[in-house]
């Protein structure tokens, strides 16, 4: 599986119960204002200290905290993303992304996780495109879901 595509966490009451099956159909019950109130993001990292442009590796999770499914309408154009002190995939390379008005589709309880490794580097464009380290001291990393308003995640690591 394409880890950036997520991987859904299995029910843990049994593995012959799908709780999609008795709940199809009720993600339209859900008002996408609701939807957007229940669903979380969260961030976390393998450790806390790095040296300068060294991987690190991240896993982000979105949770639907309700006993059935949902679908939350994502306002940006895409539907979640990362950021290193505020820079969007640590890049400042213009991308073009498409126009929102997509949903993420969630079942009931699920969790699904993410797995990311950033190189450390910050992509510049500009006449040529260089790859900076960041500099010793503390960073932050945030992660996004593109709701309205939009929700967010932080750690903090440091380069040493």
């Amino acid at each position: 599986m394409d880890p950036s595509r997520g991987q859904r966490e299995a029910d843990p009451r049994s593995n012959d119960y799908d709780p999609s099956v008795f709940s199809r159909g009720l993600d339209k019950l859900v008002p996408g204002a609701v939807a957007r109130r229940v669903v979380t993001i969260d961030v976390s990292i393998d450790r806390e200290t790095y040296a300068p442009g060294e991987d690190i590796s991240m896993t982000i999770a979105i949770d639907n905290r309700l006993p059935i499914p949902v679908e939350v309408p994502i306002a940006g154009r895409r539907v979640w993303g990362w950021a290193i002190d505020g820079l969007t995939e640590a890049t400042d390379e213009r991308v073009y992304e498409p126009e929102g008005g997509r949903t993420l589709a969630l079942r009931a309880g699920e969790t699904r996780r993410y797995e990311h490794t950033w190189n450390g580097r910050i992509r510049r464009e500009g006449a040529r495109t260089t790859y900076d380290t960041l500099s010793r001291g503390t960073h932050e990393l945030s992660v996004f879901l593109e709701t309205d308003p939009k929700k967010t995640a932080t750690v903090e690591f440091s380069i040493r």
